[in-house]
C-alpha cells in the first residue's frame, strides 16, 4: 500500500474551475478574479508580503466603507453592448419604414422601385436584429462574474498598443495585489491621451469584474 504521506502532491491548478482565468504561480485559496475558493490550494494560512501592512491600512481608512459602497462604470465590452441595443430600435424602425413605403396600394401589383423598397427595409430591420442580438449578448457577458471590491495595491503594469489604420489603440495590464498576498493581472483599456493611467506602489480599492480592472480609487496611507 503507498503511503499517503509519500504519495504525489495533486497537480496545482492553473486556471480557475469557476470563471476559467488563469491563476498566478503562487499558491493561493482564492481566486484573484472571482475570488471562489480553491480547494487545491497550498496553503490557505495568510502569505507573509511586504505589502500586507499598507493593504491592512486601506481596509481601516475612513474612506474604506464608502468606497466598497460605490458602484463604478462597467467595461467597455458592455458599454458597445449597450451602444449596439440602441442602435438597433431605430434600424428596425427604419426598416418597417421602408418595408411599409414599398407595399403599394390596394389592387395594384409590386413595382419595381417596391421590391427595392422591401429588399432595403428587410435588410434594415435584419441588421437591427442583429445589433440587438449581439448587444444584449455582449451586455450579458460582460457582468456574467460577480463584482469585486477589494483593498489592494498596484505592484506592477504594462501596456500593449494594437494600432489600426491610422490610430490605435492601448490595453493596460495591471497586477494588484490583495490581503494574503493574493496577486492577479487585470485588463484596462487605455481612455486617451487625457487620461493617466493609475501608478505603480498605490493603494486603494480595486473594483474588478473577471479579469477586467473597471475602477481604482486611490486610498492615502
Amino acid at each position: 500500500m503507498t503511503d499517503s504521506a509519500t504519495a504525489s502532491p495533486t497537480k496545482a491548478l492553473t486556471h480557475c474551475p469557476h470563471c476559467g482565468s488563469k491563476l498566478p504561480d503562487i499558491p493561493v485559496s482564492l481566486c484573484p478574479y472571482c475570488a471562489s475558493p480553491l480547494e487545491t490550494a497550498a496553503d490557505r494560512k495568510r502569505l507573509e508580503s511586504v505589502n500586507a501592512a499598507r493593504i491592512e491600512r486601506v481596509t481601516q481608512h475612513a474612506d474604506f466603507e464608502a468606497a466598497c459602497e460605490a458602484t463604478p462604470p462597467e467595461s467597455t465590452t458592455f458599454h458597445e453592448g449597450a451602444r449596439r441595443a440602441w442602435w438597433s430600435i431605430p434600424l428596425i424602425g427604419l426598416g418597417v419604414r421602408f418595408a411599409l413605403t414599398g407595399v403599394p396600394p390596394s389592387g395594384r401589383g409590386f413595382d419595381r422601385g417596391g421590391f427595392v423598397l422591401l429588399a432595403l427595409g428587410a435588410a434594415s430591420a435584419g441588421a437591427g436584429f442583429h445589433l440587438g442580438r449581439t448587444g444584449r449578448a455582449m451586455r450579458k457577458d460582460a457582468v456574467a462574474l460577480p463584482l469585486l471590491r477589494r483593498a489592494g495595491l498596484i505592484v506592477d503594469r504594462r501596456s500593449e498598443t494594437e494600432i489600426r489604420g491610422w490610430g490605435g489603440r492601448t490595453t493596460y495590464y495591471f497586477k494588484v495585489e490583495f490581503e494574503e498576498g493574493i496577486v492577479g493581472e487585470f485588463r484596462f483599456p487605455g481612455l486617451g491621451a487625457q487620461e493617466d493611467p493609475y501608478a505603480t506602489n498605490l493603494p486603494g480599492v480595486a473594483y474588478t469584474r473577471g479579469t477586467e480592472l473597471l475602477h481604482f480609487r486611490h486610498i492615502r496611507v
